[in-house]
């Protein structure tokens, strides 16, 4: 974030929540009329509370915005008029205090019920229109009209009981305090809020770097070699830390690395890679461990096979406009809308973050920048915070008309494992339309190189990397790390990283006495994302003629020629490529039932052949071929379920902090935050590096 834009997080006499005080007054005025002047004929109170009432009322007409608050006086003092002036009643005088209470405790009761808090009317006005309608604001007034619905229901009662009059000395504390306590709590409930959920993970284990650690001891250990573990795993050594990484395969990446049959290199799951555009998250990281990233990458060209049509969306955003453009000409102007919106929100995401290297969960955000600033962010980036509140679907209706429109641009959400409707707006960001607003690529020597790449810093920065080694237990005590058991050998360490899918981690690496047991049932409620059945094919054919990345929408399966991103990867004039379909994990046999093998090769075929409906001939032109299962992914990676994206990403998940319950014990990679994918691994690998390494404070040790 640039310095301009940071200040604006300061507290520079912000007058909005006092604004919103002063309108939530303005609207007690008609009821402080009529508790004032009411008494025994004096009926003249109901005619200016209903005068008072209507001039709010109107004005909320003439813009064509209501309150909740105004409209229920309104509704109330028009009842006491008409039963004062005719039919004669003298009902809404006498109990002026009873009657006036219990409607005010009925309005805030409504105001609940149909999720719009009168309190956030008048707050509104401190906000963008986009943050309207946000959980978190939402949630926030949800607590403060609750409040008032007390104090409407305490003076209720006095009044009622003869305690004191309406307008008595306690009716008008608690009045004065409700008023206090909204103004306060406004600015100061967002933080509160937040870090009330994630109490439980605030610890600090105090880690300075030292040379007189034993041969067995490091600083930080780090369980699976997956592109967020050999992140955080080279920061840190860079920082000065010791660092140790275990492995279980033979090759490190998870995911990301190559396959090698015979003279063919193929991508084992990863089509492409993001956040490489100028300051984006993955280029940040590799030029911070001396990782030149000129030359490492080259962008995919991109197709998408839709209704038999192939549109090409070319290597870059404008080409994705256009593109779109000439399929949708009557809704070319809104695609450039949509897209000019989206990069907004996509840019401010990492602006508001950028002095701490990458977008920061909300509990961060308040512990990094301030309790102000879960309050005033939403005013500073409304474009950005409209999208967190809402799902992908939503963005697109508000902008497409056509549906076929709006499955082609949401295409890129089968990258998060979830549809456009549960698409939440942060993902769609990140996984969905980042890559088409900044790219995406493929990296040179494939997905492997880039894991070694990684590796090679670890090691360079004085960090070691065993491979073939499996952690088979989290040492810990008294919920405090100790180290890392890898079959008779213990490796001590003061934090550990855990690569590893949390339900893996928790379940099989930790002691449930250690981890808790609410927490253990809450890890086992989480669903995992969907697997992957993924064939390697060697062909004998040149496709260079075709896009590197191929979306079949009509099939639901992507075709990744290796060899059209770097021609190394297959011999001169035969092709690589990746073919990934996405499947159940129980849609597959076990690996030990006696017709895996053939399930297997039976699947393989069908793909081929569906592959050859998007390239004619290759299914009679494979030379070498090989296939990996749900069952062949959980394998390799100790994936539950073999599932790609970790945890299921879906609006309504609440994905594992990046800290556990047992003091020192990180997770780090695609099933906590932000969430599936190299780009977003990496930030996870960034938040737990800084973290440990204090955010900055420790800036000046050596590099």
């Amino acid at each position: 974030m640039s310095p301009q834009r940071n200040a604006g997080l300061e507290p520079q006499k912000d007058t909005s929540g006092l604004a919103g005080a002063l309108l939530l007054a303005l609207a007690f005025l008609p009821w402080i009329v009529y508790w004032t002047i009411s008494g025994p004929g004096q009926s003249a109170a109901i005619a200016m509370a209903l005068s008072i009432t209507c001039a709010l009322v109107a004005h909320q007409v003439w813009t064509s915005s209501y309150r909740v608050l105004d409209v229920g006086s309104f509704v109330y003092f028009a009842l006491a008029a008409i039963a004062t002036f005719v039919l004669d009643s003298s009902l809404f005088v006498a109990a002026s205090g009873p009657l006036g209470f219990g409607a005010l405790l009925l309005i805030a009761i409504v105001s609940l019920v149909i999720r719009r808090p009168f309190t956030a009317d008048t707050a509104r006005r401190g906000y963008p229109r986009q943050y309207w309608r946000n959980p978190a604001f939402i949630t926030l007034h949800t607590i403060i009209t609750s409040v008032w619905a007390c104090v409407f229901l305490v003076c209720g009662a006095l009044v009622a009981f003869a305690v004191t009059p309406a307008t008595g000395p306690v009716p008008i504390a608690l009045t004065v305090a409700a008023f206090i306590f909204t103004i306060i709590f406004e600015q100061k409930g967002p933080a509160f809020l937040v870090l009330e959920r994630y109490r439980p993970y605030e610890w600090h284990v105090p880690l300075t770097p030292t040379a007189s650690l034993q041969q067995n001891e490091y600083d930080v250990a780090v369980i699976g070699a997956g592109i967020g573990g050999l992140a955080s795993a080279a920061l840190l050594a860079k920082h000065g830390y010791k660092v140790l990484v275990l492995e279980q395969q033979s090759q490190p990446g998870g995911y990301c690395h190559s396959l090698e049959r015979g003279e063919f290199a193929f991508s084992a799951g990863v089509t492409g890679i993001t956040g490489l555009w100028d300051n984006g998250p993955v280029k940040r990281v590799l030029r911070q461990l001396g990782i030149s990233p000129d030359g490492r990458f080259t962008p995919h060209n991109c197709r998408y096979v839709y209704k038999g049509q192939n549109i090409d969306t070319g290597t870059d955003l404008s080409s994705i406009v256009a593109s779109l453009g000439d399929v949708f000409p009557e809704e070319r102007e809104s695609i450039g809308g949509f897209y000019q919106e989206a990069a907004e929100a996509f840019y401010q995401l990492h602006e508001y973050s950028s002095k701490f290297e990458t977008p920061l969960p909300d509990h961060l955000v308040v512990r990094l920048m301030g309790d102000k600033a879960a309050a005033h962010l939403p005013r500073i980036y409304p474009g950005l915070y409209d999208w967190m509140g809402k799902t992908l679907q939503q963005k697109l209706d508000e902008h497409f008309q056509s549906d076929n429109l709006k499955a082609l641009v949401a295409a890129a959400s089968g990258q998060n494992g979830t549809a456009p409707q549960a698409t939440t707006g942060l993902r769609a960001l990140i996984g969905c339309l980042g890559p088409q607003l900044a790219g995406t690529y493929f990296p040179a020597g494939g997905p492997g190189a880039l894991a070694a790449a990684l590796a090679g810093a670890v090691e360079s920065h004085g960090g070691t990397v065993m491979l073939n080694y499996r952690a088979d237990r989290i040492l810990t005590d008294r919920r405090q790390v100790r180290g890392v058991r890898s079959g008779a050998e213990i490796f001590q360490a003061h934090v550990v990283v855990s690569n590893v899918n949390p339900r893996t981690c928790v379940l099989q690496l930790v002691e449930a006495s250690e981890i808790g047991g609410p927490y253990i049932d809450y890890i086992k409620s989480l669903p995992m994302s969907r697997s992957a059945f993924i064939v390697y094919a060697g062909v004998d054919d040149d496709l260079t003629s075709y896009p590197s990345l191929i979306q079949n929408m009509d099939g639901d399966f992507t075709i990744l020629i290796n060899s059209n991103v770097d021609e190394r990867l297959a011999p001169r004039g035969r092709s690589s490529l990746t073919l990934i379909a996405p499947m159940g994990y129980r849609d597959f046999p076990p690996r030990d039932e006696r017709d895996y093998e053939d399930r297997k090769r039976q699947f393989a075929a069908l793909l081929l052949r569906k592959a050859a409906e998007v390239i004619p001939g290759i299914a009679d032109k494979v030379v070498v071929l090989d296939a990996a299962t749900p069952r062949t992914l959980e394998s390799y990676t100790s994936m539950p379920d073999g599932a790609l994206y970790g945890f299921d990403q879906s609006v309504g998940s609440r994905r594992p902090h990046f800290r556990s319950p047992i003091k020192g014990l990180y997770f780090a990679g695609a099933s906590t935050f932000p969430g599936a994918g190299v780009e977003s691994v990496m930030m996870s690998a960034m938040l737990c590096a800084n973290d440990i390494a204090g955010w900055g404070r420790d800036s000046d040790r050596a590099q």
